[in-house]
């Protein structure tokens, strides 16, 4: 008896040793697919108060991307929404999006491409305009 109970526990430990040889590495992080936002304006210096168009689409491995698009501006010193500046893309996956900018002088804006794909990185880019 003393014997049986000796090789079920030596075949025991073997198992759990075996196991934790097998055991699989960690996985790694899933990356993202790159993207990049275009964006064009129609013109680079609106007039105050003035509608101008800014038009591009999301790319993602040499495709257009259905997307989020989302336009902002640099004021004090961090990045804030222009209201009603969103849009989703067409079924072309382009887009184009009307702004309106009241304040005078050199503004920066940044486009936001926040694709539908999960398994798709944001892209975002940034451009100048002169409100005159």
């Amino acid at each position: 008896m003393k014997l049986r109970q000796a090789r079920l526990a030596t075949a025991v430990i073997g198992t759990l040793a075996a196991t934790a040889l097998v055991a699989a590495p960690p996985a790694p992080a899933a990356t993202l697919a790159t993207s990049h936002v275009t964006a064009t304006p129609s013109t680079t210096s609106p007039a105050s108060s003035a509608t101008f168009h800014v038009r591009g689409a999301v790319w993602s491995e040499g495709v257009r991307v259905p997307a989020t698009i989302h336009i902002g501006t640099w004021r004090h010193g961090q990045w804030v929404p222009l209201t009603g500046a969103v849009m989703h893309t067409n079924r072309s996956d382009q887009y184009d999006l009307r702004v309106i900018l009241q304040t005078k002088g050199l503004r920066q804006l940044r486009v936001t491409g926040d694709p539908d794909s999960a398994a798709i990185a944001n892209a975002r880019t940034t451009f100048t305009v002169t409100v005159r």
